[in-house]
């Protein structure tokens, strides 16, 4: 067992890619075996949060006090046989992409930071631009085994479900009390996941640190697709762009089944320009799209459909499509370069993320998008919107100066507050952390939140587990 208790030490453990500002603790534990672990949480009796790879956007791994857990040590990516494989919680998505790039396997989630932890992907329910087709993580998790707070353990497995008890290492089962609560039915990972007969399995999975701590994760892995079709549609109007979309969602065209449907609006054009100086000047929006295709002969003619497809659209001439695999490779840089260059802003103006990560079911999607143009216009605040339109889940950032940040999050609420009325989410990916507790409270209500405190409870009495997250 590795216990840091020097300040300096203990300083990057107290960071995050939200920039917050106000972690603290008094020693970092690092275990270096699940007996280390178990041993030290049967004796402690101080608040502790879990530490991940730092690269989430909602503050959960930053401490507000007593000690912090590092399972760094936990990184071993096994091998994969059968589509499965087995995963420490500290294993980063980097490394398991490596790890299966030599095989017929890939994991479909693939949020924009690869340095992520499995854990902490576990953590938030974390997606990426594939799913609209593929889904999210909680897609691909077969099992995992959790440690509760006090030390004692067990394996959750696919279909265990709710409705009968879990048993624990020590004897102690655990049983899930009576709630009315229901996640929305839209893309989601905003609190507790709860819906009838659900496996426990899916209750952990984007709990945010609050419920359990994951020491092995087993993960369900898809064939690789042979090839993809991708390319980036440029269009004169941000309008336009919706249309296409909107077009896309429901043809009936065989070959349009794309797995990634990304879009930037002007302002992300504006910065991507510095990078990518061949974007057309005329175009005011963009969309990232990618095609899987599954047997080589039908590589073509899906090509050749999706050209015939887009000559009928409304798409700039000069739209990008993929000739290559460097092109696909060009294509997902230009995809996570914006918020990569986002945060590296809020680093170097030591600016607060305020960003949002709200999602509405389909049949709200043009409202959606002409509710944000409207009042992101008419704020006078720098914005930049982006993100992944298959699932109706666009991410704002606003960029106020320092006088307006206050105007900012009163946007902010009243961006939420329309969303709610459409039975939206105020968070579709990244958690609520630290940072979206008032805007989850609005959405769930205060009866709602004394449900998802009861459930809590039985996870953790002592409310010693991810301190500030979600409530």
């Amino acid at each position: 067992m590795i216990c840091k208790t020097d300040p300096q030490e203990i300083s990057p453990y107290l960071k995050d890619a939200s920039n917050y500002i106000g972690g603290n603790a008094d020693k970092v534990v690092i275990p270096e075996s699940i007996e280390e672990l178990s041993s030290f949480l049967k004796t402690n009796t101080q608040q502790i949060t879990i530490a991940g790879a730092g690269t989430g956007l909602t503050a959960s791994r930053i401490p507000e006090t007593g000690c912090v857990i590092s399972l760094e040590r936990f990184d071993r990516v096994g091998n994969p046989e059968n589509g499965i494989i087995d995963v420490g919680p500290a294993a980063s998505l980097a490394n398991l992409y490596k790890k299966l790039e030599a095989t017929e396997y890939f994991y479909p989630p693939n949020p924009t930071e690869t340095l992520a932890s499995i854990g902490g992907t576990l953590s938030t329910n974390a997606s990426g631009s594939r799913s609209y087709k593929f889904g999210v993580t909680r897609d691909y998790v077969l099992e995992a085994d959790i440690m509760l707070v006090d030390g004692n353990s067990t394996t959750l497995k696919r279909g265990l479900t709710i409705d009968s008890p879990i048993s624990f290492s020590d004897g102690q089962q655990l049983f899930f009390p009576e709630v009315t609560y229901n996640s929305p039915l839209c893309k989601n990972a905003a609190g507790y996941y709860v819906r009838p007969n659900m496996d426990w399995l899916d209750l952990l999975i984007g709990s945010d640190g609050t419920l359990g701590i994951f020491t092995r994760v087993r993960l369900k892995l898809e064939v690789r697709p042979t090839s993809f079709i991708s390319g980036i549609l440029f269009f004169s109007m941000e309008e336009e762009c919706w249309d296409f979309i909107d077009l896309i969602k429901k043809t009936n065209n065989k070959f349009i089944n794309p797995c990634s449907l990304e879009y930037f609006d002007r302002y992300s054009l504006n910065r991507l320009r510095k990078k990518f100086t061949n974007i057309p000047l005329v175009a005011q929006s963009a969309l990232f799209f990618e095609n899987d295709i599954y047997r080589q002969s039908d590589h073509d003619p899906a090509l050749e459909g999706w050209f015939d497809y887009l000559k009928e659209t409304s798409a700039l001439s000069d739209s990008w499509m993929a000739q290559s695999n460097s092109d696909l490779k060009r294509f997902h840089e230009f995809r996570h370069a914006i918020p990569v260059l986002l945060n590296e802003e809020n680093s170097r103006l030591k600016r607060t993320k305020i960003g949002t990560d709200m999602a509405v079911p389909s049949v709200h999607f043009k409202d959606m998008m002409f509710f944000y143009k409207n009042e992101l216009e008419s704020s006078g605040i720098e914005y930049v919107v982006f993100g992944h339109v298959g699932d109706n889940h666009l991410h704002i950032n606003f960029l106020p100066e320092e006088q307006d940040v206050s105007k900012a999050h009163e946007l902010y609420s009243r961006l939420v507050r329309q969303i709610l009325d459409w039975n939206g989410t105020i968070s579709a990916e990244h958690g609520i952390g630290k940072l979206k507790k008032k805007y989850f409270l609005m959405m769930v209500g205060e009866e709602s939140v004394v449900q998802l405190k009861a459930i809590k409870e039985v996870f953790d009495p002592k409310f010693i587990l991810g301190k500030g997250n979600i409530f």
